[in-house]
C-alpha cells in the first residue's frame, strides 16, 4: 500500500513539474516577445511618437478633421467628351436627368453665394434647412411651399428608385427657376440669414405722450435757468466792517 501511494505521489510530482516548466516557458516566451516589440520601431509605433506636444496635437486635430472632409462635385461638366452634343431622346441614359437635378442644386447654391457671400452651404448641411433659412426674407413666409416641393423632388431624384425622367425633371426645373428668381432678390435684403419672415412688431410711443414729455422737459429747463447760481456776490457798502483789513 505504501509502495502504491509512493508511486502515485511520484507521478503527481512529475506531472506538476512538467506543468510548471510548460507555464514558465510560455511566460518567458511572452516576455521576450514584448521586449522585442518594444525595442524595434515597427508599424505599432504611434504617429508622432517622438514629436513634441504641439506637433502631436496638430496631427491629432488633422486626423479628426478627415471624416468631415466632404465634396459634392458637378456630375455633368461642360467639357465632358461624352456630351459634346446634347443627348438625343433615344440615347439619354436613365440617370441623365438625375445628374442634371443634382447639378441644378449646385447652381442654386452658387447663385445664393453670389448674392450674399455669407450664405455658404457645407455638403453635410441639410438642403431644406439651408434654403428655408437663406431665402426666408425674400419668400416672406409665403413661398416656403415652393422650397418644400423643390427639396422633395430633389430627394426623389437623388435617392428614390422610382423613375425620374424628362417629365419629372421639367416640373423640378420650374421650381428651380422660381428659386433662382428668389435668390436674385437677396441683395435687397441685407443680413437675410438673420431676418425672420414673420416681422416682429415694434411698439410705438403715442404722439400725445411724446408731446407731454417734451413740454415737461422744456418747463424743467426754464426753471433751472431762472434758479441759476450767481457768479458774483455783492455786499452793501454800509454792512462792511471797517475794522477788517481788505485783502
Amino acid at each position: 500500500m505504501v509502495e502504491q501511494l509512493s508511486g502515485v505521489t511520484v507521478v503527481i510530482f512529475i506531472a506538476c513539474g512538467v506543468l510548471t516548466v510548460f507555464l514558465l516557458f510560455i511566460f518567458a516566451k511572452r516576455q521576450i516577445m514584448r521586449f522585442a516589440l518594444r525595442s524595434r520601431r515597427g508599424p505599432h509605433v504611434a504617429l508622432g511618437h517622438d514629436a513634441d506636444k504641439g506637433l502631436r496635437s496638430e496631427l491629432e486635430r488633422r486626423l479628426d478633421v478627415i471624416p468631415r472632409i466632404v465634396n459634392e462635385p458637378r456630375l455633368i461638366t461642360k467639357d465632358d467628351a461624352r456630351y459634346i452634343l446634347p443627348p438625343g431622346p433615344s440615347s439619354i441614359p436613365p440617370y441623365y436627368y438625375r445628374l442634371k437635378a443634382v447639378d441644378d442644386v449646385k447652381t442654386l447654391e452658387m447663385e445664393i453665394l453670389k448674392q450674399d457671400s455669407s450664405l455658404h452651404r457645407h455638403p453635410t448641411e441639410n438642403l431644406r434647412a439651408f434654403l428655408l433659412l437663406s431665402l426666408a426674407a425674400p419668400l416672406d413666409g409665403s413661398g416656403q411651399k415652393v422650397v418644400h416641393q423643390f427639396c422633395d423632388m430633389f430627394e426623389h431624384a437623388r435617392h428614390d428608385p422610382a423613375d425620374f425622367g424628362e417629365e419629372e425633371y421639367q416640373a423640378y426645373s420650374r421650381l428651380f427657376l422660381k428659386l433662382i428668381d428668389v435668390a436674385k432678390l437677396l441683395k435687397s435684403f441685407p443680413n437675410s440669414r438673420k431676418t425672420s419672415p414673420n416681422r416682429t412688431p415694434v411698439r410705438r410711443v403715442p404722439e400725445l405722450t411724446k408731446n407731454r414729455t417734451s413740454t415737461v422737459d422744456v418747463k424743467l429747463q426754464l426753471r433751472d435757468e431762472n434758479i441759476s447760481r450767481p457768479s458774483t456776490l455783492t455786499v452793501p457798502a454800509g454792512e462792511v466792517d471797517s475794522s477788517e483789513t481788505p485783502v
